[in-house]
């Protein structure tokens, strides 16, 4: 309690002093653990911010002050689809954390976003087994979307599946009525 007391006063020495005391007594608390890997946030040091929080968590897979610590220290990472799937946890362990959905919905609107470009690189590097992956994870993500579905058909056209790119097609449309390009591909 005095760690989470200095660390929101910001003062990370005097709270990781707290903190590994506390650790010392009981070297199993994840709540010190926790603590720690917060100082180590604090002091601008997401990776072994991670290794902390991660820690904690093999004491309690489903401690929500972990899985969102861990969740902010991949962000500073660059490691997005695993602070994506901290936070979902977080959430799901702890359903009152409203304030991290906007988090987790610009988290998954950039790893749409991310998948699309690698699906449309590897398709005009005509590598179409990795654009079909891309896509179907696109539209595994975002189901309603009736131009990932056309943009999966011209895909598995291009790759030689005219069945799998007919069903895609007929999909975009079922979902978008007007989409002129798929109707002239189911024609075609």
């Amino acid at each position: 309690e005095r760690g989470w007391r200095y660390l929101q006063a910001d003062n990370a020495g005097t709270a990781q002093r707290e903190f590994e005391a506390a650790l010392k007594l009981q070297p199993s608390f994840h709540p010190a653990e926790t603590g720690l890997g917060y100082v180590e946030l604090a002091e601008r040091d997401a990776k072994d911010a991670v290794e902390r929080f991660d820690r904690a968590l093999e004491s309690e897979a489903n401690y929500t002050p972990a899985l969102v610590g861990r969740g902010q220290a991949l962000l500073e990472l660059g490691r997005d689809g695993e602070a994506l799937a901290s936070f979902e946890a977080a959430v799901k362990a702890h359903a009152s954390l409203t304030a991290l959905q906007s988090r987790i919905e610009v988290l998954r609107f950039r790893a749409l976003q991310d998948n699309l470009a690698r699906a449309k690189a590897a398709s005009d590097a005509g590598r179409f087994a990795e654009a079909r992956a891309a896509y179907l994870q696109a539209t595994a993500a975002s189901p309603d979307s009736a131009f990932l579905y056309r943009d999966l058909a011209i895909v598995e056209r291009k790759a030689g599946e005219p069945a799998a790119a007919l069903e895609h097609f007929r999909r975009a449309l079922a979902l978008d009525p007007t989409d002129a390009r798929s109707l002239a591909q189911i024609g075609a």
